[in-house]
């Protein structure tokens, strides 16, 4: 949804405000597909320097880390992964699954995601084009996987998605979590970043056009809080500035059947 003159409003408007902002999050990420990956390298408008640049590469490094420490531990079989975007994390998680499924609303950041994992030989993904609030699980899985996806799932739909990652997963499994810090050169030079409290934000494309996305920030107490309200256990933590990580499953242990 291209940014008009009106307020920029909450995600906490009417259910129809509320569909129009997610469909237009949808076509943000469209229409962003080509320079998506510019965020995560620091390229162009989201070089904030070397020394900047030097502390992201190292949250990154530590992100990456810690998601290889815990696939190791936890040995999945089966993961999905929820918003998998150009494969930034896909050619993270699938390497160390047998079979990951991957699930974007923009055919443009799968056709990416999918050259990528080509060109490093990976070749148990399975890309399905949906949208992730429409989606339901067909099969239960060790893993969801997402990243930088839940800050875009607005707070009144927090425990309805997460009712739905319970249906996802098979007896032991768990959600694993990477996700945005609160931090204003974690954006491009040229955004303003919303205040803690927001649920909206607006983004600037190298083309001048402006939209507007749900972004959610969330800090580890604060998510932990969340979830344990709605009978989640988790211990989220975060890299020394960019990134708030960290798995989650439900505490009464209680999900359907494997099907792998």
């Amino acid at each position: 949804m291209a940014v008009s003159s009106r307020d920029e409003g909450s995600a906490g408007e009417s259910e129809p405000a509320l569909d129009e902002l997610l469909a237009g999050q949808v076509a943000y990420y469209r229409a962003r597909a080509g320079e998506y990956d510019a965020w995560w390298l620091r390229q162009g408008r989201f070089d904030r320097g070397a020394a900047t640049n030097a502390e992201w590469f190292a949250d990154v490094a530590a992100a990456e880390a810690a998601l290889a420490d815990w696939l190791a531990a936890r040995r999945p079989r089966s993961a999905v992964e929820l918003a998998c975007g150009t494969g930034l994390f896909t050619r993270r998680v699938a390497p160390a699954v047998e079979m990951l499924d991957a699930i974007d609303a923009s055919p443009e950041v799968i056709a990416r995601n999918r050259a990528r994992l080509a060109s490093l030989g990976i070749g148990n993904v399975t890309f399905h084009e949906a949208d992730v609030f429409a989606w339901r699980p067909s099969r239960r899985y060790d893993l969801v996987f997402m990243s930088f996806w839940l800050s875009h799932v607005p707070r009144s739909r927090f425990a309805a998605f997460f009712a739905t990652l319970r249906d996802a997963l098979a007896p032991g499994g768990a959600v694993y979590i990477i996700d945005s810090a609160h931090d204003a050169t974690s954006t491009a030079t040229d955004h303003v970043l919303p205040e803690r409290g927001s649920e909206v934000a607006t983004r600037k494309l190298d083309d001048g056009s402006m939209w507007q996305v749900v972004k959610v920030f969330w800090t580890p107490d604060g998510l932990d809080a969340a979830l344990a309200a709605i009978g989640w256990r988790s211990a989220m933590t975060q890299t020394p500035r960019y990134f708030v990580l960290g798995s989650t499953e439900p505490a009464t242990g209680e999900v359907g059947p494997s099907t792998m």
